[in-house]
């Protein structure tokens, strides 16, 4: 096995154990969700995509931190690595988002049967409170890579800077979000996010996502096996 085919394996193994232990958390919460609508027969509200967005961003982080030092051991170059990471990184998206609405679909089957009356919230709501399978699949793709981008960048920065040199950034960041939030005419923003499309905006909030992905590429082309010393 070559060092290609063996860094997708690496990976792609890897993907998959975190799709099945999140998927197999979300199932299970459906079970329950299900089974305490049908014994108390009750209404109510609740989410689903919790673990299946945690599964993404664990698999970000996981990826990066620990399977990029065994990839290289193997041979693998680092371009080989993160081309490998971002073809299998979309595969964990696509086959978190196509389970997520497989359970989202059947709730919603018996939820019209009359069998149960539970809700799962679900991003596609903000665009239509009517159930449409492909919209609100499309929405949640966007949102599961904005959440794979928001995961992977802060990674990528902290194994490059080191823990004191990403805080400093960190804590610099943060500070002018809080001061454009203090000043900022937040009535303004709430009128303008209610009167765009909302389709329109979760498809540019997924492609910053990817922007944040694609953007950690010139950073981990000559990056360390290990994470920079905060000494350093």
């Amino acid at each position: 096995m070559n060092s290609i085919k063996g860094t997708n394996r690496l990976i792609r193994e890897d993907m998959r154990l975190y799709l099945i232990i999140f998927s197999s958390i979300a199932l299970m919460l459906t079970v329950v969700y299900v089974a305490i609508g049908l014994a108390f027969d009750v209404t109510y509200s609740t989410q689903l995509f919790g673990p299946m967005y945690g599964g993404i961003c664990a698999f970000a982080i996981a990826g990066i931190i620990t399977q990029f030092p065994v990839a290289i051991g193997m041979g693998s170059t680092r371009i080989q690595f993160m081309k490998s990471f971002y073809m299998n990184s979309i595969w964990m998206v696509a086959g978190t988002m196509a389970i997520l609405h497989v359970i989202y679909f059947i709730v919603h089957l018996i939820q019209d049967k009359g069998i149960v009356d539970v809700t799962l919230y679900q991003p596609g709501m903000l665009y239509s409170s009517e159930y449409h399978f492909f919209s609100y699949l499309w929405i949640d793709l966007m949102c599961g890579f904005l959440v794979l981008g928001f995961s992977a960048f802060p990674t990528v920065c902290w194994k490059r800077l080191g823990m004191r040199n990403f805080f400093m950034m960190f804590f610099g960041v943060s500070l002018i979000i809080t001061l454009i939030v203090v000043f900022a005419d937040f009535g303004e923003w709430m009128k303008w996010i209610m009167s765009v499309n909302m389709m329109s905006l979760f498809t540019v909030l997924g492609a910053f996502g990817g922007a944040l992905l694609l953007s950690t590429y010139p950073m981990m082309k000559n990056a360390p096996l290990t994470t920079k010393s905060s000494k350093d």
